[in-house]
């Protein structure tokens, strides 16, 4: 361990109270452990292993209040730790508040998935064994018939009831204009959030192309603040401009906003829901927006996919007067609770939105539709000899190879994510976006990715610099 001693503090003072502390703990002597720590912190509280093992002491001793204090001051310094969070939950537990102890374990867990322990008493907390590494079946907490559900789920749906008891109510900070705002028949809520509170230059381009569409704009930033030039480039463009705290991600922040905003208005005939999550858009949207027919659908998205359970991708969404005046709508945004839980906002809100129109008989449908983008597969080309697989491009190769695992995965009735597996076949048939996590992370391993730049040239006179210049900020350790 490495002591930062603070100016005019005597090192050898530090180093005594520190090594005093380590023989008390050996001896398990926690009173005298607990005072040699405490001074040893009041010459350099920036320790936040000793402000652990000072917390130790305490709760050794029955002092769990003072020892919780501590675990949060360590935390305070390393909130990234994992076993630090953990003594916070073993405290809170010892006080009998599970729902919190629960929470500091699942955090413990989403620092570190491979740690044992805070996997243990999350088993005992939640009745959910996995990996043989719950309690035994004698233990009283032991869960009793083996389940097949997934512990992220089952861990994730527990949590959201937690976090939605202490966020029902609206996380809008600021709203721009003031007063009342008009909104006309088409509203664009778009959802924003960039870490460094900037609003990119593609994202300004897709707000410009939402508005020639002409739709008024809502435009609805997570960030903590926003930049001041770029709110003064967004108010041109936008109806109106709310900030609000990112509770909910993009589910969160359109729930706050249509009560904010009291939509579906008497006059609101189309809602669009958009996010800056996609690269675009790389076609003009009018005509794109012109092929959704309310007539042979209620609820439209620009894709679908069938994994997990049948949805609308919730990245571009666009409501009819029906859906919009639906009980299976209001019911769903007035009973959607804010959620810190990437897995529940995806499994509850965007496969839950779909799957609730569908049970109240509306109708939803994709612009892109999966089946019809398996139509467009180019057919199996012939075996190569190995004479002419030894000379293959290695490009080529990887286009061949991706094209084989999409014929396999459609073979096996597997479902893949269309704007990943299928990017190639979107954007050849008009399709406006790339999605911003294929290029910066490409969580699907596509293979053929190295030339997206050509397939974009060849099919749109879009500029890619403000693509470009955003992926130059992001990635790291990899190159598109």
């Amino acid at each position: 361990m490495v002591v930062n001693v603070p100016p005019g503090a005597v090192a050898a003072d530090l180093r005594s109270f520190l090594a005093a502390g380590d023989a008390a703990n050996a001896a398990r002597d926690w009173k005298r452990c607990q005072e040699n720590y405490a001074q040893a912190l009041k010459l350099d509280p920036s320790l936040a292993s000793i402000w652990v093992q000072y917390g130790h002491a305490l709760k050794e001793q029955n002092a769990h209040q003072q020892a919780e204090a501590a675990y949060r001051r360590a935390l305070e310094i390393q909130p990234g730790n994992w076993d630090n969070w953990l003594q916070l939950g073993h405290v809170l537990k010892l006080q009998g508040r599970l729902k919190q102890a629960l929470v500091a374990y699942a955090r413990a867990y989403e620092i570190d998935p491979e740690a044992r322990d805070p996997q243990i008493e999350l088993a005992f907390l939640t009745r959910i064994d996995f990996a043989g590494l719950g309690p035994r079946k004698g233990d009283m907490l032991a869960p009793g018939r083996t389940r097949s559900w997934k512990f992220g789920a089952e861990l994730g749906a527990l949590l959201a009831r937690i976090a939605g008891l202490r966020h029902q109510g609206s996380q809008i900070r600021t709203v721009w204009p003031a007063g009342s705002i008009e909104l006309g028949p088409k509203v664009a809520v778009f959802v924003h959030f960039d870490p460094a509170g900037r609003v990119q230059n593609f994202t300004l381009n897709y707000v410009r192309a939402l508005r020639e569409t002409g739709a008024a704009i809502v435009f609805v930033s997570n960030c903590p603040a926003l930049d001041p030039a770029d709110i003064a480039q967004l108010q041109p463009l936008c109806a109106a401009i709310i900030q609000r705290r990112n509770i909910g991600h993009d589910f969160g922040a359109v729930r706050d906003t249509l009560r904010q905003l009291g939509l579906p208005r008497d006059n609101t005939d189309q809602l669009i829901i958009a996010n800056d999550s996609v690269y675009g858009p790389l076609q003009p949207l009018g005509p794109i927006l012109d092929r959704i027919d309310f007539d042979k659908a209620d609820l439209w998205g620009a894709t679908d996919s069938w994994q997990q359970r049948y949805h609308l991708q919730s990245y571009f969404l666009v409501a009819g007067r029906r859906a919009l005046t639906s009980a299976a709508w209001s019911r769903f945004w007035n009973r959607l609770p804010l959620v810190q839980s990437r897995h529940w906002v995806i499994t509850r809100y965007e496969i839950g939105l779909t799957q609730a129109a569908l049970r109240s008989g509306l109708r939803c449908a994709a612009l892109w539709d999966y089946n019809s983008l398996l139509k467009l597969l180019p057919p199996p080309e012939p075996p190569a000899n190995y004479h002419a697989f030894a000379n293959t491009n290695p490009a080529e190769e990887a286009r061949r190879g991706h094209l084989d695992r999409i014929r396999h995965a459609v073979v096996a009735h597997a479902p893949m994510n269309p704007t990943a597996e299928l990017w190639r076949q979107l954007l050849t048939n008009g399709f406006p976006f790339l999605k911003r996590e294929l290029l910066r992370r490409n969580p699907a391993r596509v293979a053929d990715l190295a030339d997206w730049r050509d397939v974009v040239h060849s099919v749109s006179t879009a500029d890619l610099a403000p693509i470009e210049q955003q992926l130059r900020r992001e990635l790291s350790d990899r190159v598109v």
